[in-house]
């Protein structure tokens, strides 16, 4: 499916050669990162998993986004709860992490 989505996009008549040399740049560099990371020893990941989670509970492996505006509870997230990843923390499989991720906290 991801595929056919980039080759519609790619061959939209609207579509720049700038945008179409981006949009080739991009999945390759994609591709050859999730390569690496599938090949990695020791094994790493990018953890996507805290939306829900404590701030407090993460903010080693996260720093929070700032944001202009007030960012809202809800019902699954609560006061100080982490809302959104904006970037996931690339970590160990079973400790550590090499890159610290960023998130966007309720308030």
């Amino acid at each position: 499916m991801g595929g056919e989505v980039s080759r519609q996009i790619l061959e939209h008549k609207d579509v720049t050669e700038k945008l179409h040399t981006s949009v080739t740049n991009f999945v390759k560099s994609l591709s050859r990162s999730c390569w690496l990371l599938a090949i990695s020893t020791p094994t790493v990941f990018l953890n996507f998993d805290v939306v829900g989670k404590k701030y407090e509970d993460v903010h080693k492996r996260f720093t929070q986004f700032a944001t202009k505006n007030h960012v809202a509870t809800t019902s699954e997230v609560g006061h100080k709860c982490i809302r959104l990843v904006a970037w996931p923390c690339l970590q160990y499989e079973k400790e550590g992490f090499l890159a610290k991720g960023e998130v966007v906290v309720a308030s």
